[in-house]
C-alpha cells in the first residue's frame, strides 16, 4: 500500500477490522458476565433526537467537502452545541476556569461545582469529538448536566488535538491530567477520583484509568466509548451509514489521530492499548464502571465489548443500552427528555457503584 495514497488508510482498516474482529472473538468468548446488567435490543429512533441530528448534519452539508477541514469541523460542532440547549437554561452548578500545569505546557480545564453536594467524588471528564473536535465550550451544558445530576465535582480536561498533535499526545495529556487532579482533588474536598467520558473522550478516560498505576480510580462513567478498530463488526456494518456518527466517519478521526509526524515514520501499533484499550492486559482489578451504549452507533459493538473486558479481569460493570438513541446523545439531555432519561439513568447506577465501593 503506498503511504502518498489517501486509499491505504481504508485499505489498511479494512485489514485491522478483519484482524480485530477475529481476535475479540478468540479472547471475549466467556459465559459469565453476571455483573453486565441493562443489555438490550434496538428501538426505533426517537424523533426529538432525529430531528436534532439532522438539523446538525444540515450545517455541514452546505460546507464543500474539500473545505471540511478539521478546522472547520471544529467551528462547525461549536455551531451544533447552539441547538442543544435551553436559552434559558441557568443550572445551578457554579464553573470555574483553571490551568493544569503538565511538563511543557500547560491544558485549558473547568471546574463544575454543583451547589448541592455532599459527595467526596472527582470525577474527570474528557470530552469526545474524534479526538480532533470538540473543546470545553461544545461539552459546558452536557458537563452542567452531569454536575448537577451526580451531585459531585466535574473536572473537564482540554487536550491536545490531532492533527496539529498526533498520537499519543491526547493520551498523555489524559493520563498526566489525571495524576494531577489526583494530586489536587483535597483542596476541592474530595477523596476519591473517577474518570468518565463520551466517544473519543471515553476512550481516553478508559486509556487514563489502565494506564496510571499510581492513581486509584474509584469508578468510571463511559458514554459510547471509542474502543477498539472493527470496522467489519455486526454495528458498524449494520448502523455505520448514520444517523449522526458514520463508518467514513470514523476512519477520517482514527486517520487524524494515528497519522505521523512525517511519512517515513512507523504507525502506532494495534497491539498498544493506548491506541486500543480492548489490548489492555488488567494486573489489577478494573475499576466499577458503569458504560451507556447508544444502539443506533457505529460504536455499539464496541461498548458490549469493553465491557466484557473489565468483567473478565474481574471487574464490576454496569452496562445500560439506549436503544432509541445515536451516537452523541449525551449532549441531546437538555432538550431531549429520552436523552436525558438514559443519562440520569447511568448517573444513577455510578453512584450506586462508587456507595457500595
Amino acid at each position: 500500500m503506498c503511504r502518498c495514497c489517501g486509499k491505504w488508510w481504508l485499505e489498511l482498516f479494512d485489514v485491522l477490522a478483519q484482524l480485530s474482529g477475529a481476535r475479540s472473538i478468540m479472547n471475549l468468548d466467556s459465559p459469565t458476565f453476571t455483573s453486565l446488567q441493562g443489555l438490550q435490543s434496538g428501538a426505533p429512533l426517537n424523533g426529538t433526537s432525529l430531528q436534532l441530528i439532522e438539523k446538525i448534519n444540515a450545517l455541514a452539508a452546505v460546507v464543500p467537502a474539500q473545505d471540511l477541514t478539521p478546522i472547520r469541523r471544529r467551528e462547525l460542532m461549536r455551531e451544533a452545541g447552539k441547538l442543544l440547549i435551553f436559552a434559558d437554561n441557568k443550572p445551578s452548578v457554579q464553573s470555574t476556569d483553571l490551568q493544569i500545569p503538565l511538563p511543557g505546557r500547560s491544558l485549558p480545564a473547568r471546574l463544575y461545582e454543583p451547589e448541592q453536594s455532599s459527595s467526596d467524588t472527582l470525577v474527570v471528564f474528557f470530552h469526545g469529538g474524534g479526538w480532533v473536535i470538540g473543546d470545553l465550550e461544545t461539552h459546558h451544558p452536557s458537563l452542567q448536566f452531569l454536575a448537577l445530576h451526580l451531585g459531585m465535582k466535574v473536572l473537564s480536561v482540554e487536550y491536545r488535538k490531532a492533527p496539529e498533535h498526533v498520537f499519543p499526545a491526547a493520551c498523555d495529556d489524559a493520563g498526566q491530567a489525571l495524576a494531577w487532579a489526583h494530586s489536587q482533588m483535597t483542596s476541592w474536598g474530595c477523596k476519591r477520583i473517577a474518570v468518565s467520558g463520551d466517544s473519543a473522550g471515553g476512550h481516553l478516560a478508559a486509556v487514563a484509568m489502565h494506564n496510571m498505576q499510581t492513581v486509584n480510580v474509584a469508578a468510571a462513567l463511559l458514554f459510547y466509548p471509542v474502543t477498539d478498530i472493527q470496522f467489519g463488526n455486526r454495528s458498524y456494518t449494520e448502523r455505520g451509514s448514520g444517523p449522526g456518527l458514520t463508518r467514513d466517519g470514523m476512519i477520517w478521526f482514527w486517520h487524524q489521530f494515528m497519522s505521523t509526524a512525517s511519512p517515513a515514520a512507523a504507525l502506532p501499533s494495534m497491539d498498544d492499548p493506548r491506541v486500543v484499550p480492548m489490548q489492555q492486559a488488567w494486573e489489577r482489578t478494573p475499576p466499577p464502571t458503569v458504560i451507556l451504549s447508544a444502539w443506533h452507533d457505529p460504536l455499539y459493538d464496541e461498548s458490549v465489548s469493553y465491557a466484557k473486558l473489565l468483567a473478565k479481569a474481574g471487574g464490576k460493570v454496569v452496562l445500560k443500552s439506549a436503544p432509541d438513541m445515536a451516537h452523541g446523545f449525551l449532549r441531546q439531555a437538555w432538550v431531549v427528555s429520552s436523552a436525558s432519561a438514559h443519562v440520569l439513568a447511568a448517573a444513577h447506577a455510578f453512584r450506586t457503584l462508587l456507595d457500595t465501593a
